[in-house]
């Protein structure tokens, strides 16, 4: 076995959630596809959603089941303009 199916085995084991800020860019929305297809993560996608779906159309990705994050229309838009982690270290 190939050193990247093993650790797509391994990743498979133990579904984690990966969040992708740079969701416009069409290697984040091809490696999307991949990641939800062969089933070893659950994306996140941060950006404009209206773009980052007309991007994968136009490509023909299916990221169907990315969850895709507004922040500047989110509930939570408040808390993400606060937080600012160079605060949080000692």
């Amino acid at each position: 076995m190939a050193f990247i199916d093993e650790v797509k085995a391994r990743a498979k084991q133990d579904i984690k959630t990966i969040v992708l800020p740079e969701a416009e860019d069409l290697r984040t929305l091809e490696a999307t596809e991949i990641a939800l297809k062969e089933n070893y993560a659950k994306i996140v996608l941060i950006g404009d959603k209206e773009n980052i779906l007309a991007k994968a159309k136009e490509n023909n990705l299916n990221i169907s089941d990315a969850t895709i994050i507004e922040p500047e229309k989110s509930e939570k838009y408040e808390e993400y303009v606060r937080y600012n982690p160079i605060y949080e270290r000692d």
